[in-house]
This record gives structure tokens, C-alpha cells and sequence, in this order.
């Protein structure tokens, strides 16, 4: 699991450059983004639940890879309706967007809270996991009050947004 984390990483770090260069065509393909990333960390969150099953802290980890591939999931409908329905596209756009600032909130929560329990058992890298969560906190909150802006800069947004879960999932792969 800790490769697929590293490759997944790496990855998603690639992407992240991609859409920091072409924001345009970020913007155009934004559903599909999120449709991959949401459904491929929800999947890959599952399976590593499922392989450590016994230990009893990964509960939340099991739920948020549950909501992250029903995030992916609605993302994936929602595109794909937009791809027949091109009057109301910036609508659907819009809509993944307001769907994926919500997940940003829920997962930057989670992230902090990650943070506090590594702190309480003694390590000393809980300081990263805080500064992520509470850069995908804020990035979920602006994007759900400033959705039309965020729309014009997405490609950069979600290049920033990439970038952070490619390094957390590198990170994955190091961590005991």
C-alpha cells in the first residue's frame, strides 16, 4: 500500500503542475480532475483500511475514503451529464466545485485532527499535517464563499490543492 501511496503521490504532484501551467484547460476539465483524484484516494484510503483492519484508529480513515469515492462518484455523474447539457455547464462546474470545497472543509478537519493524535504520541512531524490541514481548511471555506472567483482561478487552486495531497500521500508511504 505504501508504493501505491508513493506512486499515487507522484502522480497527483504531476497533476498539480499541469494545472498550475494550464489553468484554462483545468477549468474545462475540472469535473473529470476531481472525478479521478476523489475516486482513486477513496479507493486506495478503503484498501488500506481493509488491510489493517485490526488496528482500531483507522475507523476515520475507512469513512473518509468512503465519502471521498461517493464524492468521485457524484463528481463522475455530474460530469458526464455535463458533457450532454452544454447550456448549463458552468452550472455543473460550479456545482463540482461547491462539492469539492465541501470535501476540502471535511478533510482539512480531518487532517488536523490527524495532527493533534501524531503530536500526542510523542513524533515530531505533526507539525506538516497541521499546516496542510489548515491550508485545505481555507481553501474549502474560500471556495465555498467565493465560488465564481474561485471558478476563474481554478487551475491555480487546484494545482495548490494537488500539490498538497501528492506530498501527504509521499509522506504516507514513510510513515510506521
Amino acid at each position: 500500500m505504501k508504493v501505491f501511496n508513493c506512486i499515487l503521490g507522484i502522480l497527483t504532484v504531476l497533476a498539480s503542475i499541469y494545472c498550475i501551467f494550464y489553468p484554462g484547460l483545468t477549468f474545462l476539465n475540472i469535473g473529470w480532475i476531481v472525478t479521478i483524484i476523489l475516486g482513486l484516494w477513496g479507493i486506495s484510503t478503503i484498501v488500506s483500511y481493509a488491510a489493517s483492519r485490526n488496528d482500531g484508529n483507522n475507523k476515520e480513515k475507512a469513512l473518509m475514503g468512503t465519502l471521498g469515492l461517493i464524492a468521485g462518484i457524484a463528481a463522475a455523474v455530474v460530469s458526464a451529464l455535463a458533457m450532454f447539457m452544454p447550456g448549463i455547464r458552468v452550472m455543473f462546474d460550479i456545482l463540482i466545485l461547491a462539492i469539492f470545497a465541501v470535501w476540502l472543509i471535511v478533510d482539512g478537519i480531518s487532517s488536523i485532527a490527524t495532527s493533534f493524535k501524531v503530536k500526542k504520541s510523542g513524533s515530531s512531524v505533526w507539525v506538516l499535517p497541521l499546516i496542510c490541514g489548515v491550508l485545505v481548511l481555507l481553501a474549502g471555506i474560500y471556495g465555498i464563499f467565493n465560488l465564481i472567483f474561485t471558478a476563474q482561478a481554478l487551475g491555480l487552486f487546484m494545482g495548490i490543492l494537488l500539490m498538497t495531497y501528492g506530498i501527504r500521500l509521499i509522506l504516507s508511504a514513510f510513515k510506521n
